[in-house]
């Protein structure tokens, strides 16, 4: 009896060890198993991620392609313009050399000078409304000028020539001056930004109101605030108080505002 219960006792302790080995196992595979989910989880989430980044940097590509053949083309169009105004001021110089040395063309040469200081009046009037006062006042010294006989014709035309070389250089240039300018009816004091001949902008010295030259209307009109920040960056950009960077100038109202 006792041999009996000793064998009994060694068949359930050898079974009991046996189903300890298998539950372990069990666990160690179960363990596996969300080892192995929580990695294809992890792999998913960062697929995703993969996914968007090259979506990203797929957009930054085409907007990078875009904007370097804009710049292109700006590139050629600026050059062909550089070279007109090259060999413009390169005849005119021609020209001021014959007049020192032809007087009988003074006959001609004199209508046709007072001819461009009065197309350079015009178009002033026309231009953009910056540095009115001082391009005004240029104009006015030059038909007195045209008046005193102790100034040579070959002198005069340089004088017209000069004038006209200060309103092409305004053309290719950035500027920020200060100036007065009638906001509601009260004469204020206003910073302005000129971007070549396309853009000209102020902002109050306190920064509260800010408007721009419409091209459209040949008007002045109200900046929003996104303007006003822009045309305060581009001030002090254009004052190297700032590094040059991507400034936003209005042209135009949008019909759509």
């Amino acid at each position: 009896m006792k041999k009996n219960l000793y064998f009994l006792t060694l068949i359930f302790s050898s079974f009991h060890s046996f189903a300890q080995d298998a539950v372990e196992e069990n666990n160690v595979v179960n363990d596996t198993i969300l080892l192995s989910k929580s990695s294809i989880e992890k792999s998913g989430l960062t697929q995703e991620q993969i996914v968007k980044l090259d979506e990203t940097t797929r957009i930054l590509l085409a907007d990078y392609q875009a904007t370097s053949k804009e710049f292109d083309s700006l590139k050629l169009y600026n050059d062909q313009v550089q070279k007109i105004i090259n060999s413009q001021i390169e005849e005119i110089e021609n020209i001021i050399l014959k007049i020192d040395e032809l007087d009988k063309t003074n006959q001609r040469i004199v209508p046709l000078m007072l001819k461009m200081i009065d197309g350079l009046e015009n178009f002033v009037l026309l231009d953009l409304p910056f540095l009115m006062k001082e391009r005004s006042t240029r104009v006015l010294n030059l038909k007195e000028t045209m008046d005193r006989g102790d100034i040579s014709t070959s002198e005069k035309f340089r004088l017209i020539t000069e004038a006209y070389k200060t309103e092409l250089e305004y053309g290719r240039t950035i500027e920020t001056y200060r100036d007065n300018i009638l906001i509601d009816d009260v004469e204020t004091s206003a910073d302005f930004l000129r971007v070549g001949r396309i853009a000209l902008t102020y902002l109050t010295v306190d920064g509260n109101k800010g408007g721009y030259w419409d091209t459209q209307s040949s008007s002045w009109q109200k900046a929003s605030s996104s303007i006003r920040r822009a045309t305060a960056d581009a001030l002090k950009i254009a004052s190297k108080q700032a590094p040059p960077a991507l400034i936003k100038i209005p042209l135009y109202r949008d019909s759509n505002e």
